[in-house]
């Protein structure tokens, strides 16, 4: 499956999982390269493009697909099966905790790695991990990739009404 570094401590272990019951997990486009070049699986397998989330609270740069009346945003986010994340295992653990996405890194954390969230829904007195900070700098730097890589992808095409297809994943955004 996702290749794991068993030196990495789980401090999610008392968890009941509710921030992957429930919140979508919004990727980068280096994020998403990165898990499925990770992945043992397609794209499509684990990830999708959706429009259900709210632009306002997310500072990744959507996708923006024109059409005769407007524009609709797209995010890639990690695959559910219903609300849950497809990465939840039944007891609660996740399958790729040891390289899960930045934002996964930072719950229940602002993006500066410091600041607790209003409304967090993690449920157990979470202690900060050494590697907070770090991980809010390498997601800052992968938020302007994004942004870059984004914009190039609504000129090329959202511009022109495509909407995004997960099976065409690596032509959109492959590093090649």
């Amino acid at each position: 499956m996702v290749k794991q570094n068993p030196k990495i401590i789980n401090s999610c272990r008392a968890c009941n999982a509710k921030c992957c019951r429930g919140l979508a997990v919004v990727l980068t486009i280096p994020e998403a390269l990165r898990l499925v070049d990770n992945a043992a699986m397609r794209p499509e397998e684990i990830l999708e493009f959706s429009r259900n989330i709210d632009s306002r609270r997310t500072p990744h740069y959507p996708l923006l697909v024109k059409h005769e009346k407007g524009v609709d945003e797209w995010f890639i986010i990690i695959r559910r099966l219903g609300r849950n994340c497809i990465f939840l295992h039944d007891d609660y653990s996740c399958a790729i905790y040891h390289s899960r996405p930045f934002v996964c890194r930072l719950y229940p954390f602002e993006l500066d790695g410091r600041t607790i969230k209003k409304g967090a829904l993690c449920p157990i007195s979470f202690v900060r991990e050494e590697n907070m900070e770090p991980d809010a700098v390498k997601l800052k730097r992968d938020l302007l990739e994004h942004e870059v890589i984004a914009r190039k992808w609504c000129v090329e095409r959202g511009k022109r009404g495509e909407k995004p297809d997960m099976a065409r994943f690596k032509d959109y955004f492959s590093r090649e």
